[in-house]
């Protein structure tokens, strides 16, 4: 592997026979591997789908620009936020069964009581008691709070539709007043409701987010999660019941990021 120089350093991926490798603040060239023609295994095929699931929830997650801003990405390590987030994403969730999370926040400063993601016929429900951030300096600053976040659907009606895709949603920031609960209209953003009603299973990831008078984010809470919502079935095929309007597992729990 050499080291690029001159306008090498400014380009990104492949070039002839070489590939571009940045790495801090170096840009390097190293010989393409050529590709293999033993058909892949199935660890390799089941590392690849996880590779591109992760890829796809950090891409829904990086487009709600409330979460994307606290994601910040670090240049000297050439980590963007994106990577940031398919790093904290890769391999925690089972597409398969539902099982295992998405993690939205590796934040725990809004401190939340009770919150609750219901899944009901007419979309996500969005309730906590209480809310209040760790931190004095941001519980004076905040002024709004709302809730943002994404739903993973699985098992379509619509014949063209894919197998499962995301959702993301937000609700309307309402004024943030001590000991006051919290519920609010949400509002689909990747989709709409014809879409959300095709799939038949479902489960959503929220957190929380303040800001100021001026609009700029303040804090975030911890990610927490609905129960599952199956109307199929089951995920597998096992004859679930449908728990969409039931308090989830978690009880409350903010997860564990």
């Amino acid at each position: 592997m050499a080291l690029a120089t001159g306008f090498m350093k400014d380009l990104y991926g492949v070039l002839g026979e070489s590939a571009i490798v940045h790495r801090g603040n170096k840009v390097f060239l190293r010989k393409r591997p050529g590709k293999s023609t033993k058909p892949p295994t199935e660890l390799a095929q089941a590392k690849k789908a996880g590779f591109g699931l992760a890829g796809k929830i950090a891409g829904k997650i990086s487009s709600i620009n409330e979460i994307k801003q606290f994601w910040k990405g670090d240049p000297v390590k050439n980590n963007t936020g994106y990577n940031r987030l398919f790093q904290a994403n890769h391999c925690q969730f089972n597409i398969e069964d539902f099982s295992g999370k998405i993690v939205l926040s590796e934040g725990y400063g809004l401190e939340v009581v009770n919150p609750l993601i219901e899944l009901g016929e007419t979309g996500p429900v969005i309730k906590c008691d209480s809310f209040e951030s760790a931190d004095a300096g941001k519980e004076a600053a905040a002024k709004y709070i709302r809730a943002t976040g994404i739903i993973v659907m699985k098992n379509p009606g619509a014949k063209d539709a894919p197998e499962y895709d995301f959702m993301t949603f937000m609700t309307k920031e309402i004024p943030k007043i001590k000991g006051e609960k919290f519920s609010a209209e949400v509002k689909y953003l990747g989709g709409d409701f014809v879409k959300f009603q095709d799939y038949a299973v479902k489960k959503a990831f929220a957190v929380f987010i303040t800001c100021n008078e001026e609009w700029e984010l303040t804090d975030i809470s911890g990610t927490f999660e609905s129960d599952l919502s199956d109307n199929s079935g089951g995920v597998g095929g096992e004859g679930t019941e449908n728990v969409g309007n039931e308090v989830s597992e978690t009880k409350g729990n903010i997860l564990e990021g």
